[in-house]
């Protein structure tokens, strides 16, 4: 078990008017043996923070630390102690090497008996060992996301990131898929950063949610205790648009506000990032200013959930994220 750190990391790709800062100083720890779900709508920087940790994307600013230790300085000694599984198993997995070699492959250096392993970790992600030498497009979608995870396990990660691993399968694999996810996760003891749009998976998936819009962590805590009173009206938004929970929570106090496009992320609103479509600003109350000209993550440790919201409430005497940077 290891402890995953994001240190006020920041992604920035191009320069002048053109920039696009991707994440931006975003604080986020996945504690030893616990998942933490990152949601968030499509272009809110999720995927980009997962990719600083492996490697994928170049930091501009910030630390990624495991135990405390910078990760990359990790990877070089010959380790990868951080695995990802992508979103699409279609593309992450070579159609040219069978499943077995794929899995092989991952495995670190000086590996002993590759054959014997190799088979106990497709038996682990609940596939038939027999089937090692068969190739990936001989597979199904659930059964390619499946060597996916074994693929990731194989180099013996302290800590699994997965990727919106579901979102490319069918309706009918999906809970086979996470209720495996759950399973490995636990026999394993794994440190887990478990990204998706989908408050229902991340509800089912996670001990920890924190919520993501234009590249800043909005909301953060455990799971039920957000999901139950989320803070923030993006995360209520979020909640509200899956009314199958938690319906007569938000039935009578979501406020009807225009349809407003997201902001573009090339050129982010002044003070909170969410005013322009947001329920509880200026939009609705016109007399909030204070929205559209001081930025509310300065004040968010203060607040319960650490919400960055002018007006979420204040935090409880304990705060049960106080371990959260």
């Amino acid at each position: 078990m290891s402890e995953l750190t994001f240190d006020e990391v920041r992604v920035r790709y191009g320069s002048g008017r053109s920039a696009l800062t991707a994440v931006d100083g975003v604080s986020l720890t996945v504690p030893s043996g616990q998942v933490v779900g990152l949601v968030g709508e499509s272009g809110s920087g999720k995927s980009t923070l997962a990719r600083t940790a492996v490697g994928l994307a170049p930091l501009s600013g910030g630390r990624v630390l495991l135990d405390g230790e910078d990760v990359g300085r990790r990877t070089r000694r010959g380790r990868r102690p951080l695995q990802m599984v992508f979103q699409d198993p279609y593309s992450s997995l070579d159609p040219r090497m069978s499943i077995g070699a794929s899995i092989g492959e991952a495995m670190p250096r000086g590996s002993r008996d590759r054959r014997t392993e190799v088979a106990r970790l497709l038996e682990l992600v609940g596939l038939d060992p027999d089937r090692a030498a068969t190739r990936p497009g001989l597979l199904s979608g659930g059964q390619r996301q499946r060597v996916a995870l074994a693929r990731a396990l194989a180099g013996r990660p302290e800590v699994v990131i997965a990727d919106e691993i579901t979102s490319a399968l069918d309706v009918s694999v999906q809970g086979a898929v996470l209720n495996l996810l759950r399973g490995v996760q636990r026999r394993l003891d794994l440190s887990m950063l478990f990204i998706s749009h989908n408050l229902a998976v991340v509800r089912y998936v996670s001990d920890l949610v924190a919520v993501m819009y234009l590249g800043r962590i909005v909301e953060a805590g455990p799971t039920e205790q957000v999901l139950a009173d989320p803070q923030h009206p993006y995360t209520r938004d979020l909640v509200a648009a899956a009314p199958s929970w938690h319906t007569s929570l938000l039935e009578d106090t979501v406020s009807e506000v225009a349809d407003v496009e997201p902001s573009d992320p090339h050129r982010p609103p002044a003070g909170c990032r969410y005013h322009p479509r947001c329920p509880r600003g200026p939009l609705v109350h016109a007399e909030r200013t204070l929205c559209v000209t001081t930025d509310p993550a300065d004040g968010a440790a203060g607040r319960a959930h650490r919400a960055a919201c002018h007006f979420a409430a204040p935090s409880s005497p304990v705060d049960p994220i106080s371990h959260l940077p």
